[in-house]
């Protein structure tokens, strides 16, 4: 791959899709932000709507919709890696010349402190305090959700468990339904309203956090990802960022 500099990158921004209308709305919300916050960088970033399931277009398309010989990044718009990064966007990126993907959010550390920042309000001596995502039978994505509930433990100062709505155990409704009567607080590492939302919801847990969105910190932290991937890319440059992150 060339590391030239482009005088244009396309920025395919793709989120897993969802039925529920405020989760659409909630993910378009991002996508705004995501482009109002990068306006300044150069290089230009032309920013592209895309789906690895539920809703259209397909990533696929996206990607082979875009003129030949111009450089482009997946950003995907999930908080782990799974089937959909390690499968339909590996799979989507290698069918395209000069094609890159950045990483999902993973265990980053601002993403930590927004959860912290949303535990603290409703902490109680004898709470659980769970974090509870989407889930992926991949292990890979299972140990970024148990390295951010570290870092999450480190910044509340007590433990905080990791369950999961499907994929992988221990499962959310398990896990609050084992808690007996201890007063459980399920944080919320979901995006944005949907299935596991709900499901969430209704597990009996004492406090449930809303999803993710909408929050401009985490959009920072999705294009701490895309940065970081178009540097080792070479298609930017540490100085090429005007406006800081």
């Amino acid at each position: 791959m060339s590391t030239s500099i482009p005088p244009a990158i396309h920025v395919v921004a793709a989120s897993h899709g969802t039925d529920n209308p405020d989760g659409q709305r909630l993910i378009n919300q991002l996508r705004g932000q995501l482009e109002g916050l990068s306006a300044s960088w150069r290089p230009e970033l032309r920013w592209h709507e895309a789906y690895v399931d539920v809703q259209q277009p397909s990533l696929s398309q996206v990607l082979a919709s875009l003129p030949a010989g111009e450089p482009a990044v997946v950003l995907p718009l999930l908080v782990a890696d799974g089937v959909h990064t390690t499968h339909d966007v590996a799979q989507a990126v290698a069918s395209r010349d000069r094609t890159i993907a950045a990483d999902p959010l993973g265990p980053l550390p601002d993403l930590a402190k927004v959860l912290a920042q949303r535990a603290r309000p409703h902490l109680e001596n004898d709470q659980l305090v769970i974090l509870a995502a989407a889930g992926t039978r991949l292990e890979v994505g299972q140990q970024q959700i148990v390295q951010l509930a570290a870092k999450l433990q480190g910044l509340l100062g007590r433990e905080v468990a990791v369950a999961y709505c499907a994929g992988a155990q221990p499962n959310v409704a398990q896990a609050v339904a084992e808690a007996g009567s201890r007063p459980v607080l399920l944080l919320s590492v979901l995006l944005a309203d949907g299935f596991f939302q709900d499901k969430l919801a209704s597990t009996g847990a004492a406090v449930v956090t809303s999803p993710l969105l909408p929050d401009v910190t985490i959009a920072q932290c999705f294009l701490v990802r895309l940065k970081t991937a178009l540097e080792t890319a070479g298609f930017m440059t540490p100085h090429d960022e005007v406006r800081s992150l």
